[in-house]
């Protein structure tokens, strides 16, 4: 199998062409909506805190919505199945509109949070469907540059997000921040209903009606205990709680794999976590590096301010670098030449996360500013340069229903990645002297002098290991490649 080098396309061959510009746009608006949302919400807290109260519960506002998100990920998939694409993005972008009404409209922290959560299951669909819908809309020459296209659109969040929301609140107040959501969604459903085939849901063998709803209720039901106790953990302080509260996760999404594949219709592609299998192998892949990167998503704006005297604009910004670098090598990843210069990408990707962890570490231990930036860039090349490839290796990797299900659990998997870091990473932050829990800052510049450096040392250690994976995974594809050519 080999990529072509990437020539002016003619309008047939184009993710703009008449046939897919609306396929194209709903895309970009579902996953620019998920990331703004972010985004700005992180940017209105301190004034929902002031106006709300409630700063024990902040937590709460963020968890609510993924933990949602989560779950409506893992469902995802096998609705699309069912049902086919038209059907769950109605519900999805019901739910958001709802949701955001609600957030909106609240007048106390516990509603808000509980328009978090609906928003959280909406967006959390939405953003499985955007990449199920993407082998169904592009042929496989395209998706490079689909992909690269969607790294830009969050790349543009990042950089308006902050910016936005600031407007927002101040011409208006922090309500706005979600109600803006209104008109988007609108023209989000309009978009897909115009994009999406008028057919329904391909044919699916009926099962066995015994016992098929018992065993989806046990499933969901261990689906949702598994997401609580893995985003619970960023509320947990003590070591030993959160230490026994990952196991406990990680315990019961591994009951609920193994049920699921022995299910007749599945949450979970069938090779899902199997290390022997590409899929499985490179699922482990998107988890593990997420589960790295979560120590930037929790501390890199904080130590930039602490560690610098940065204002949180400006330590926002400098986070936002590895964004920006992510769409640049986003970019020339799409254009690589040929599959063997792809393969060269998808190796050196993860390498490259593991040395802006390292940079980043050097930078805290210098005490150097530009280090710390350079950082950023590294790391947003090592996401950009193989984080395409490895997604539409997994997606066509799979074939029939499995495809489906593999697509639309990519962010999710994801997703659940960055929650279980978050927790890790707490637990490291703690052993390290970087958090002493009951402070009330979440950390101070001592704290970043003296243990910094470690934790980004450690995480640049735990990135190595789907780095050596992705060797593994690199081999499998050039092996099945050559059968298939």
């Amino acid at each position: 199998m080999t990529v072509t080098s990437p020539a002016p396309l003619p309008a047939s061959q184009s993710i703009f062409s008449p046939d897919r510009a609306a396929g194209t746009l709903a895309l970009m608006l579902g996953v620019g909506s998920h990331a703004i949302n972010g985004f700005v919400t992180t940017a209105v807290l301190p004034d929902i805190i002031r106006d709300l109260g409630g700063q024990d519960r902040a937590f709460w506002v963020f968890s609510s919505f993924e933990m949602m998100a989560i779950l409506a990920g893992c469902l995802t998939g096998a609705s699309k199945v069912k049902f086919g694409a038209r059907l769950p993005f109605l519900v999805a972008t019901l739910l958001l509109a709802g949701g955001s009404v609600l957030a909106g409209l609240s007048t106390s922290l516990e509603g808000l949070i509980a328009g978090r959560a609906l928003q959280g299951f909406g967006e959390g669909m939405i953003i499985a469907l955007c990449y199920a819908l993407i082998p169904d809309l592009f042929p496989q020459t395209l998706v490079p540059r689909v992909f690269a296209l969607l790294a830009g659109v969050w790349a543009l969040a990042a950089g308006l997000g902050p910016v936005s929301a600031g407007l927002l609140s101040e011409l208006w107040s922090w309500r706005a921040a979600f109600l803006v959501n209104l008109p988007l969604v609108v023209l989000l459903f309009v978009l897909m209903n115009t994009a999406l085939p008028a057919s329904t849901a391909p044919a699916v063998a009926p099962a066995s009606h015994e016992g098929r709803h018992g065993r989806f209720v046990l499933r969901l039901a261990l689906l949702a205990v598994s997401i609580f106790l893995l985003t619970v953990i960023g509320e947990l302080h003590e070591p030993l709680p959160l230490a026994l509260t990952i196991l406990a996760g990680l315990t019961v999404a591994g009951l609920l794999l193994r049920i699921d594949a022995a299910s007749p219709r599945r949450l979970f592609p069938r090779d899902a976590f199997r290390i022997r299998t590409l899929i499985g192998l490179g699922t482990w892949i998107v988890i593990l590096i997420s589960v790295a990167a979560a120590v930037r998503a929790i501390f890199v704006t904080t130590i930039g301010q602490v560690l610098w005297g940065l204002s949180v604009t400006q330590a926002s910004y400098v986070a936002a670098l590895l964004a920006f670098s992510w769409s640049l090598f986003a970019f020339i990843s799409s254009r690589a030449p040929d599959r063997q210069r792809e393969l060269l990408y998808l190796a050196l990707g993860p390498f490259l996360i593991a040395g802006g962890m390292t940079l980043t570490a050097l930078a805290i231990d210098n005490a150097s500013l530009p280090a710390f930036a350079l950082a950023a860039i590294v790391t947003g090349a090592g996401h950009g340069l193989c984080n395409q490839i490895l997604m539409r290796s997994l997606m066509y990797g799979a074939t029939g229903e499995d495809q489906n299900l593999v697509s639309s659990i990519l962010p999710t998997i994801s997703s659940a990645g960055i929650a279980i870091g978050g927790g890790l990473t707490g637990l490291l932050a703690i052993m390290t002297g970087l958090v002493a829990p009951g402070e009330a800052t979440l950390v101070t510049r001592d704290a970043v002098i003296q243990s910094g450096a470690s934790i980004y040392y450690l995480n640049a250690g735990i990135a190595l290991v789907p780095a050596l994976a992705m060797l593994v995974l690199r081999q499998r594809l050039i092996r099945r490649e050559r059968v298939l050519d």
